[in-house]
């Protein structure tokens, strides 16, 4: 048996179904007998929660649970037999500075919720979904509250927070995550305008952070930057907050809302190569003035165009079957209401294809996804027996606060739709937003993955035996004394001044109030 691992490049080779004459997961330096060459099959077709659980058995089974190439070889696995994508959501706890994450299963049938896990120091309503379908496995998260991002594994139930940044306290900022398929690392891109913040004339710019990589824990420009021609596309990228960038083919794609061009409105899609870190620009599909979907509240000079500024936007992109798609709002057309479903058939050229209509005519689609403020493709399921459905999330107004979301499934053969999930949320005004403006989306679907997550330097630090065996001192100190203790070395003070331990201290110290 050959002990090497192959990596695979490319993402066709990677959806391909695994062979019995592909390279196996090996514990590194080892080399296997028959008998652990069957134990290897058997853990493969293990369902994520054993394999997590089978990590406690002995060293060298942790070794090879985590191996990259077993993680990658599980993954495959996974989806060449078709195992289901699943939904999750964020729900507020009876604590403001704690969310709760839950699963849901998409299929017909009684659904058994389960705590998948709960964020600390995430402030409820505020903890918004990025990535609404897995990149690889892991979602990207913010806390618009904090403006805190953080990366999870849903299946795993690990979560990790980013660093922040210099530009933490910029509010037009847009964020997404992608992989690089060649490195095989995930990459945090941001793009941000902080023309406010600075009496620079242009400050738009691209930050990238990488999990793990060899600059550290820090945010680092893009290695090609942003060229000139394309800085009002990522200008309109960056300032448009409603919608974050979506992960399809390699390339992270930024939809930007349509202006004014000859009596037609004409929209672009900025698209960011991971693997290059270039940038480059396609144009969607072209839609008549008279028909396209929401009217405006205004129209701005903004840079060398018209802008359209809708109130909400009249299109969204979203990966299906790990293509890029344009979904376009057109349910207040008065001739024929309906949702398009756009797939872009090549970059070069710009061409699309309009694959699916869903037509909102009858009285069911029309009290569910005609009334609500707002609509959202947020990806397909296809489990070979009931054919493909499309997973839609709503948005609608009730009552002052409250909003009611709902997750439904739209059937494409039998056109029928199903509600999955019907939940009801207070939600407030952001960043001077509009009253009652629809809340952030707080729905993902994710897939049964072992992708690890690489721990960030500052709890890597504090994780380690010497500083839990700190925190356990300082833990029994009273506030006076804490507050000295951070004049002994520039650690402690980190540690101090971190909010695990800020809120671990408190925790600690209202037991032992209790107690006494």
């Amino acid at each position: 048996m050959t002990t090497g691992m192959m990596v695979c490049n490319s993402e066709k080779k990677e959806n391909a179904m695994p062979s019995s004459k592909r390279q196996k997961a090996v514990v590194p330096g080892h080399r296997a007998s028959v008998a652990e060459d069957i134990v290897t099959e058997v853990l493969l077709r293990l369902p994520i929660k054993s394999v997590v659980r089978f990590r406690a058995v002995c060293r060298s089974w942790a070794t090879l649970l985590s191996s990259e190439e077993f993680c990658r070889l599980h993954r495959l696995i996974n989806k060449a037999v078709g195992v289901p994508l699943k939904l999750m959501y964020f729900s507020p706890t009876q604590r403001f500075d704690t969310t709760a994450a839950y699963s849901c299963s998409l299929s017909p049938g009684p659904r058994d919720n389960q705590l998948l896990f709960t964020l600390d120091y995430a402030h409820g309503s505020w903890v918004e979904v990025l990535t609404t379908a897995p990149c690889h496995g892991l979602n990207l998260l913010y806390d618009a509250l904090a403006r805190a991002y953080y990366i999870c594994n849903a299946a795993t139930r690990t979560v990790v927070r980013l660093p922040p940044s210099g530009d933490a306290a910029a509010h037009r900022i847009s964020t997404g995550l992608g992989f690089d398929a060649r490195t095989r690392e995930y990459k945090v891109v941001r793009l941000i305008n902080g023309m406010r913040l600075s009496h620079e004339h242009d400050t738009i710019r691209c930050e990238v952070y990488v999990p793990g990589g060899s600059h550290g824990d820090c945010w680092r420009p893009a290695a090609r930057g942003l060229p000139f021609g394309l800085r009002r596309y990522a200008i309109s990228a960056a300032d448009d907050k409603r919608l974050s960038p979506v992960f399809a083919n390699g390339l992270l794609h930024w939809l930007i809302q349509p202006y004014h061009e000859f009596e037609r409105i004409r929209g672009a899609i900025l698209y960011f190569s991971v693997t290059e870190e270039t940038f480059r620009c396609v144009r969607s599909p072209p839609v008549p003035a008279s028909k396209f979907g929401q009217k405006p509240l205004f129209i701005a000079q903004s840079g060398f165009y018209m802008r359209w500024s809708p109130q909400t936007p009249a299109g969204h992109l979203v990966e299906m079957d790990s293509q890029l798609c344009l979904v376009r709002d057109l349910r207040n057309d008065p001739y024929h209401s309906t949702v398009q479903i756009w797939r872009l058939l090549d970059y070069s050229s710009g061409d699309w294809s309009l694959d699916h209509q869903i037509d909102l005519s009858g009285y069911i689609m029309r009290r569910e996804l005609r009334e609500p403020q707002s609509v959202r493709v947020i990806g397909s399921i296809d489990n070979g027996r009931s054919g493909k459905k499309i997973v839609i999330t709503t948005c609608k107004h009730k009552v002052h606060e409250k909003f009611e979301k709902k997750v439904h499934t739209y059937d494409l053969s039998t056109k029928d739709l199903y509600t999955i999930l019907s939940v009801t949320e207070t939600s407030k005004s952001r960043y001077g937003s509009l009253p009652y403006n629809p809340p952030a989306s707080g729905f993902s679907l994710f897939e049964d993955c072992l992708a690890p997550l690489h721990k960030t330097d500052e709890e890597l630090e504090l994780s380690s035996a010497p500083v839990t065996a700190v925190k356990e001192i300082l833990f029994r100190l009273p506030a006076k004394s804490l507050i000295q203790s951070k004049l002994i070395c520039k650690q402690w003070l980190r540690l101090i001044n971190s909010e695990s331990f800020i809120k671990s201290y408190t925790e600690h110290r209202n037991i032992a109030e209790g107690q006494s």
